[in-house]
């Protein structure tokens, strides 16, 4: 059985930037996503490609992607902590109305991946486990992003190499000291 695949397919990488880019900047669903993306089976498919235990290198590239976006825009979590604690000064200092300026810095915050709309139920505490059920938590959080952190740098040397590849395809000319044709009389 061959090992996982070293490089992403072109319906993987389409599918990536429609997850992080969406249709015309609006957000797309996993499911839409693989349905342009061309694959068959789009729900199934969607899932599988954003599980990082089956396809590490399509989650990487999607967080490569998301960590370019937030670069690009300048979106930090501490900017936007600073930004958030500005907006609550001002509202206490004006007493106007700036729920549509926190509005949009929340959304600001959403888009760069800063909150998590999910539902948790808990049976206990982090204080109500013991070392060792602490210690096998943390292996499995570990073990969970540690496809992803080898898939990244996976990439990344694959870019690296593409690079380093491209740069030693350039022909070499001759110089002008050098004659082109050795039989020639001039």
């Amino acid at each position: 059985m061959p090992g996982p695949a070293k490089q992403l397919t072109p319906k993987q990488m389409k599918f990536a930037q429609l997850i992080v880019y969406g249709v015309e900047g609006n957000p797309i669903t996993k499911t839409e996503a693989a349905k342009i993306a061309g694959y068959s089976d789009p729900s199934a498919d969607g899932s599988k490609l954003s599980n990082p235990k089956l396809y590490p290198l399509v989650c990487a590239f999607i967080s490569n992607l998301q960590d370019e976006v937030r670069q690009k825009y300048g979106i930090s979590f501490e900017g936007h902590l600073e930004e958030l604690g500005k907006i609550r000064d001002r509202g206490k200092k004006d007493n106007r109305n700036l729920a549509a300026a926190a509005t949009t810095e929340i959304a600001r915050g959403k888009a760069a991946g800063f909150y998590i709309d999910q539902k948790i139920i808990r049976h206990g505490s982090i204080d109500d486990m013991n070392l060792d059920q602490l210690y096998d938590r943390m292996k499995v959080i570990k073990e969970k992003n540690e496809k992803i952190i080898e898939a990244k740098q996976l990439l990344k040397s694959n870019e690296e190499s593409d690079l380093n590849n491209k740069a030693t395809t350039v022909k070499k000319l001759p110089s002008p000291s050098q004659k082109a044709d050795p039989d020639s009389t001039s």
